[in-house]
């Protein structure tokens, strides 16, 4: 029996560079859903401890208007350095096959 010397093949000749590209994917789309999850909780913290408010004291409309934007960056730098650890035991819907069995809740 030989051995394809092709890197992207298996010995069965099966193509294995699209699974795993297709893997890799949605590996990145989940690590950056659930960083965005980090970053809306970071966010509403901030917002309700009062720091939103507090940027816009004796600033006037235009306080007003960004100071939003301004939690929302903060609570990005945060949920990148200081990750809560709360969006890895959230379950994420999968596109498997072995998920398809699964009852899900609507």
């Amino acid at each position: 029996m030989s051995l394809s010397v092709m890197p992207s093949m298996e010995p069965s000749g099966v193509q294995t560079g699209a699974a795993d590209v297709k893997r890799l994917a949605a590996e990145k789309s989940e690590q950056n859903i659930k960083q965005r999850f980090e970053q809306m909780l970071w966010s509403e913290m901030l917002s309700h401890a009062g720091l939103e408010k507090a940027l816009t004291l004796g600033g006037g409309e235009a306080a007003s208007s960004f100071s939003r934007y301004f939690v929302e960056a903060i609570a990005k730098d945060l949920a990148e350095t200081h990750p809560l650890g709360l969006a890895e035991h959230v379950n994420l819907p999968s596109s498997q096959p072995e998920a398809e069995g699964r009852e899900t809740l609507s």
